[in-house]
């Protein structure tokens, strides 16, 4: 499935104010007042339409957030999978802090992730996920 495919799914089942579907604009002011993202009305149009096909990871971070999907929903093969995965709300906010942190504190937080992960025992032997 395309961006602009998965973003006319996400219009079509998004309810806005008064239950009405979600529109453009909207999804624009939740970005802004979550001060996630700077994309203009024009460019979600684009992406809507398939006019711009490789949006920035940024953008994908925003519309997910703005959407209340996992930043899987537009990077997964089949969405229906990533449904499967969502983070928690508690995972999801830790998720977004590490943006604009350095390589080296990233890596930092990683080796902790895959120290916890380990002594819980939640990655088995082989796991493309624990490279």
């Amino acid at each position: 499935m395309t961006i602009a495919q998965r973003l006319e799914q996400l219009f079509s089942e998004t309810a806005g104010p008064h239950g009405r579907p979600v529109t453009m604009k909207e999804i624009i002011q939740r970005m802004d007042q979550r001060g996630i993202s700077s994309m203009s009305l024009s460019y979600l149009q684009q992406l809507r339409k398939g006019e711009a096909e490789n949006p920035r990871l940024q953008h994908l971070r925003a519309l997910a957030d703005a959407f209340g999907v996992p930043l899987t929903y537009f990077l997964e093969d089949d969405p229906d999978d990533a449904d499967n995965r969502e983070l928690t709300q508690q995972e999801r906010t830790l998720a977004l802090r590490v943006h604009g942190l350095s390589d080296g504190a990233l890596s930092s937080i990683r080796a902790v992730v895959e120290l916890a992960r380990k002594s819980e025992q939640l990655d088995e032997q082989g796991d493309p996920e624990g490279d």
